[in-house]
């Protein structure tokens, strides 16, 4: 979770520009909670997905019930990242909203010619909104005031914005690793009110001259056969002595041993680190399909040994060559989390199970090969045998179908298991950052009434901070933390303000726990839809697939979160996977049945409740 320090940021930089700062590197943050990252979807995306899904169905009716999640999900009103509740769209393409609003999914999906109607329209909606997508982003951050001292007002519509912004420019072929160095630096520039607006101007889509140096054994088989396949038109190659660049390298030089030589590629791209992504994808995959080998241990360490610089070379950082750092995309195996050790290990720490998992992960009969398979998935240096190996543990897991077709009960399985920690998600993550601000901070924010150093991961330990928060602090009180919040972080303060009024009740009544929970549940489904289809291609078609990093992502903490679980009930003596998921899913619907019986109860009103929806902390991270 990145954190700044209060005293890193230049002056003068407003509370509303520091805000815009720290919400985009939030929202493409690795380490960051997952209900808090980037969507996979935005208004503009959605309408791409169903031209391509409609066409689809029109040469293979099979496809139908994809296009009918589909246009289901481009209306859902519980989801901010669809056509309907996309910021730009709503406010610049009403017509466009209403059409994707007023439309029937199922008598289009049956009707030749409503199929057709749909891909003709959607094609000119395409059309109109990626032209002007990207302007309409540059006019609102042009509207913001961000000198006005009316922060939350103007906040809001800047998490509207970073929500479109983000997915839009993956969308066009931008790397998450970009989007948070861009922002990064910002921190450290004085443009003052100019800064979000030039941050956003960076990702115009424009191509820029690039190198990148490689660092490859001599005479290496892999690399030979990579270079052959590059573009001379577009990519040039030439092979550098060490001694001639020595002198351009931005942190620390690089140490070449013997047996080991330096090439220098030069290219025009609108992404560096999306360049690298393509070099490797495409080099693995051609060297796979054309040459016979018994390893691939040349692609392990890939990411490490390559290095890029902006083409023009100057005396400014910028202009040195730096670490490629594509830590932030599944692509990069040795850098892929494992959310299931992650979760163990934090766990074993406040539970007492540390030596259970000395010697690595325990080994049970019934998880035994959803383990092996998950691990597997891990170590695939092809994304799309990870993602196949993924869903395939996920299916292992499933301890009951009650309906007809697999996705159906993989969708039924995963929702109902994982949308109720999507209150405690948003609960722990308020926590999380208040903790690293903190320690990053000196323990500034730490007080006789909560101390700020660590979070046990217990139920008890979170309903100490949902009492705290539960707190009506009257105007002036001495006790309110508003104005250190925001001394150390804008977007820290804005969460507190935000819980605070939900759990003291100035805002709403227990029916946001309710939506949010609605919200997870169908999130995640449509989500793993839109996985199946990808995966049946792979499975089925042999397809490629470039938009893979959040869908990976997502699959792999869903896998990882459940394996966990199943782990955890293992070691507590319960080995059963049916009884251990039917026993997780009866406490979800009760939690929720007792909030339905409530709706007009504010938070604070429920906290007998709270050490219940607080119990499975190993989703909240």
């Amino acid at each position: 979770m990145w954190i700044s320090k209060k005293s890193d940021w230049k002056e003068p930089q407003s509370d509303l520009c520091k805000y815009f700062i720290e919400k985009l590197k939030q929202q493409v943050d690795a380490t960051e909670v997952i209900s808090n990252k980037h969507r996979t979807t935005n208004g503009l995306t959605l309408i791409s997905e169903i031209i391509k899904v409609a066409e689809m169905t029109k040469e293979r009716p099979k496809y139908k019930n994809r296009l009918n999640s589909l246009l289901m999900e481009s209306k859902e009103p519980y989801l901010n990242s669809n056509i309907v509740n996309d910021y730009i769209i709503s406010n610049y393409f009403p017509d466009i909203r209403r059409y994707y609003k007023g439309i029937d999914p199922l008598k289009v999906s049956s009707n030749s010619r409503e199929l057709k109607l749909l891909i003709i329209d959607s094609k000119k909606f395409f059309i109109r909104v990626e032209e002007n997508y990207y302007n309409y982003i540059i006019k609102e951050v042009q509207a913001i005031d961000f000198s006005t001292v009316h922060f939350e007002k103007e906040s809001k519509k800047i998490d509207l914005i970073i929500a479109c912004f983000t997915t839009y420019v993956l969308y066009l072929g931008y790397s998450a690793t970009s989007i948070s160095d861009i922002a990064y630096r910002y921190v450290f520039k004085n443009h003052g009110y100019k800064t979000p607006l030039k941050i956003i101007q960076h990702f115009n889509g424009k191509l820029n001259s690039f190198k990148f140096l490689l660092k490859t054994p001599k005479d290496s088989i892999e690399f030979s056969f990579i270079k052959e396949n590059l573009n001379e038109e577009h990519v040039k190659t030439r092979k550098v002595e060490y001694n001639q660049i020595k002198n351009n390298f931005l942190n620390k030089k690089i140490s070449v041993k013997k047996g080991e030589e330096l090439y220098e590629l030069s290219t025009e791209s609108i992404d560096p680190h999306n360049f690298v992504r393509i070099l490797y994808d495409q080099g693995l995959k051609r060297y796979v399909a054309n040459k016979d080998r018994l390893t691939l241990n040349y692609f392990t360490p890939f990411f490490n040994n390559i290095y890029w610089r902006f083409g023009k070379q100057s005396s400014e950082n910028n202009h040195k060559y730096q670490s490629s750092k594509v830590v932030l995309d599944p692509i990069n195996v040795p850098e892929r989390p494992n959310t299931l050790y992650d979760t163990l290990t934090r766990l074993a720490k406040d539970f007492d199970f540390e030596d259970a998992i000395s010697d690595g992960i325990p080994s049970f009969q019934s998880l035994l090969q959803p383990v092996y398979f998950y691990n597997l998935a891990l170590g695939s240096k092809s994304i799309e045998n990870s993602i196949s190996l993924l869903w395939t543990t996920l299916e292992m897991l499933i301890p009951y179908r009650p309906y007809e077709y697999d996705i159906e009960n993989v969708q039924f399985f995963v929702s109902k298991s994982l949308s109720i920690g999507s209150v405690g998600r948003e609960l722990l993550s308020f926590i999380l950052r208040y903790i690293e601000t903190n320690n990053i901070n000196n323990n500034e924010l730490s007080s006789d009434d909560l101390k700020a150093q660590y979070v046990k991961l217990t139920p008890f330990s979170l309903k100490k901070w949902a009492d705290w928060l539960c707190q009506d602090y009257s105007e002036n009180s001495k006790k309110d933390p508003y104005d250190d919040l925001k001394n150390y972080s804008n977007l820290l303060c804005k969460k507190f303000c935000e819980l605070n009024n939900l759990y003291s009740g100035k805002t709403d009544t227990v029916s946001y726990w309710l939506r949010k929970i609605k919200s997870s549940e169908l999130s995640i489904k449509y989500q793993l839809d839109r996985i199946y289809l990808h995966r049946n291609q792979i499975v089925h078609t042999g397809k490629f697939i470039n938009e893979y990093s959040n869908l990976w992502s997502h699959l792999e903490w869903y896998v990882g979160k459940l394996l966990s679980y199943s782990i955890v009930s293992s070691l507590e003596g319960e080995k059963d996977l049916e009884k251990m998921f039917l026993h997780l899913h009866s406490k979800n619907e009760q939690i929720i049945n007792v909030l339905e019986s409530n709706l007009d109860k504010k938070i604070h009103e429920m906290d007998f409740l709270f050490e219940e929806i607080f119990e499975p902390t190993w989703q909240m991270f």
